[in-house]
């Protein structure tokens, strides 16, 4: 799948595999050079003290390599020689190796400024080893290492010989390798590197051999493949791609995580973010339980206070902010593309009070002055809109795109209240839903587009968020429906090659640089926006934008966000060049695009 002379590579994906924290990538800048981490602190890559670069070894000295690497195991060569690495989802990987050992060498990311800098007040400059907070042998054999915040690491030679290098000075380690070198006799290394945390364990025993590792992983990663209905013709490949990104990201409990999540990216955003577990749920079509499973995740956490669930959980508790109602979407979904019978009576019983209180949330603690359960947002980031341009004018703003989404969760509460035997409150959140629906297209529906309010006043917009309502589909008049088709598929507006630029092409804001949402081409949007107008009847224009998206994913890979053009359309002046890769770039292959790709490649293009 991704290798040295491979459609992809590992420069923009990370390698890893599910229930693992352990991933593999090659250095953006370094190319050819691949790093091993552990994203469990939540430390990105831009600044941490805890990678490793990954050496092949001949003589004792590093030589070049090129790798190859699928579901089952990532494997160096150089000549006859090769490593070969293999994640489990038991807390560690195996190594091994014929002709050559490996070395895993300590690096730092994150220099501290010298005022904080113990090194640099001693007259020495910060090391590579400030991450390790010692290092000895076990009695029973093998090496653990403590990181302090990072865990521990335990190695065991399996086959061949293992040391490590830790020059300690009286205060500091200066650094780390660890080396893997083979038998004398045989020329070959095997061993097992085991993570964990805090805890006084021995986490060895016995291991299988390497080739059944390696197929039971291919064997696990083909398995998931059966969540996934078929994609449309010609996405078969990238459609394998975007699956490995979800299953690779998808992680096991620990610490604060109580049960599966699909993390954002193993590099960067170590995060599960809220929304994103119900984009999650949209294509998993042919395993209905775990679709509904993953919508229901973040309600593990919800507040029983307020109703509020958290924008974002990590390893280490829950992350500040307040993403939108995603839930009623996806399940709407759901619903119209395979029946409404696969959620079971006694989950709306459990789950309807849970949706109850995170839409009284919304329309109790952002309540605008305007009534009818009109909602006033605090932040773009409880739209899902990071940076668009119809939030220029600040806030509070009441936003017709999250009312839209709370009009979808006030419908899917009904649908559990009424599955819970509930008539009567079934009723009643239909008819909330119904004078929401009219707010939105009564008081923000200006002829043209659906337009943010701040301060009563409506927001002079071009971005594509003034078009998301769509995502309510035939509850929407059909002047309203056959508007917005038309607007969006215009040409030299929002309409590219590769999909629906998230601002306006004519518009003096737009920007294909480090932005979120105000210029690029980007995965969630092109999903949400094409499922609405699926939902609204237009088939034609949905698989449209559907296949430009697609198209474009299939060329480039799973990414977040791409820019559509290498110069402005309005002005025709240059774009400036994209930054290199970083967690708010678009550049890192990340389980959002991976689902929302399989979302269009399997439901918008497959009617």
């Amino acid at each position: 799948m991704f290798g040295t002379y491979e459609k992809f590579d590992l420069v923009r994906a990370p390698y890893a595999r599910r229930g693992s924290v352990i991933y593999l990538y090659e250095d953006f800048n370094k190319r050819g050079l691949l790093r091993l981490g552990m994203h469990k602190s939540g430390d990105m890559i831009s600044g941490t003290d805890f990678l490793f670069d990954v050496a092949m070894i001949k003589n004792g000295a590093a030589v070049p390599y090129t790798y190859f690497a699928d579901a089952g195991s990532l494997k160096l060569s150089s000549g006859d020689a090769y490593i070969e690495f293999a994640i489990t989802d038991r807390r560690h990987l195996r190594v091994r190796g014929r002709g050559a050992g490996a070395r895993l060498t300590l690096i730092s990311t994150n220099p501290l400024p010298p005022a904080q800098s113990p090194e640099a007040e001693n007259g020495f400059e910060p090391t590579p080893g400030r991450a390790l907070r010692g290092i000895y042998s076990k009695p029973s054999g093998g090496v653990e290492a403590d990181f302090g915040k990072y865990g521990r690491v335990f190695i065991k030679a399996l086959a061949g010989a293992f040391h490590y290098e830790a020059p300690y000075s009286g205060y500091h380690y200066g650094s780390l390798s660890y080396n893997f070198l083979p038998d004398v006799v045989t020329g070959v290394f095997d061993a097992a590197l085991h993570e964990y945390d805090g805890e006084d364990i021995y986490p060895y025993g016995r291991y299988e051999p390497f080739e059944q590792l390696v197929a039971d992983n291919i064997a696990d990663f083909e398995s998931f493949k059966s969540n996934y209905s078929p994609v449309a013709h010609g996405y078969e490949e990238t459609a394998n791609y975007a699956v490995w990104t979800i299953w690779s990201h998808r992680v096991d409990p620990r610490g604060y995580i109580k049960s599966p999540v699909m993390i954002l990216h193993h590099q960067w955003a170590i995060v599960a973010a809220s929304w994103q577990q119900s984009y999650n749920a949209m294509p998993m079509r042919r395993n209905l339980k775990e679709a509904w499973r993953q919508i229901c995740t973040m309600f593990e956490y919800q507040d029983e206070r307020t109703g509020r669930l958290p924008g974002m959980i990590a390893y280490s508790g829950a992350v500040a902010g307040l993403q939108p109602p995603f839930q009623g979407f996806a399940l709407e979904f759901l619903l119209r593309n395979a029946g409404d019978d696969f959620v079971p009576r006694e989950e709306c019983k459990k789950m309807y009070p849970k949706f109850a209180k995170w839409v009284n949330y919304w329309t109790t603690y952002r309540a605008s002055n305007l009534g009818g359960d009109v909602t006033e947002i605090q932040s773009p980031h409880e739209s899902g809109w990071d940076d668009a341009s119809n939030f220029k004018d600040g806030f509070p703003a009441s936003d017709p795109n999250t009312m839209a989404f709370l009009v979808l969760l006030m419908e899917c509460t009904a649908r559990l209240a009424r599955g819970a035997g509930m008539r009567k409150e079934s009723m009643e959140w239909l008819v909330r839903a119904d004078r929401m629906t009219k707010k939105i297209v009564d008081d923000f529906w200006d002829g043209e587009k659906f337009a943010t309010n701040v301060k009563g006043q409506p927001v002079d917009s071009m971005s594509l968020a003034c078009y998301q309502p769509i995502i309510l589909g035939k509850r929407l008049p059909k002047k309203i429906i056959d508007k917005v088709a038309e607007r969006l598929m215009a040409p030299g507006e929002w309409l590219t090659e590769i999909g629906l630029a998230s601002e306006s092409m004519k518009s003096p804001l737009v920007t294909f640089g480090i932005s979120f949402v105000c210029g690029r081409v980007v995965a969630p949007q092109n999903m949400i926006i094409s499922v609405g107008l699926q939902a609204a009847g237009k088939h034609k224009e949905a698989a449209e934008i559907a296949r430009r998206y697609c198209d474009q994913v299939k060329k480039e890979g799973v990414i977040l966000g791409f820019a559509p053009y290498d110069h402005f359309p309005l002005t025709g002046e240059p774009a400036p060049d994209q930054p290199r890769p970083f967690a708010t770039d678009g550049w890192p292959w990340n389980s959002w695009s991976a689902n929302c790709f399989m979302t269009m490649a399997s439901s918008v293009l497959t009617e």
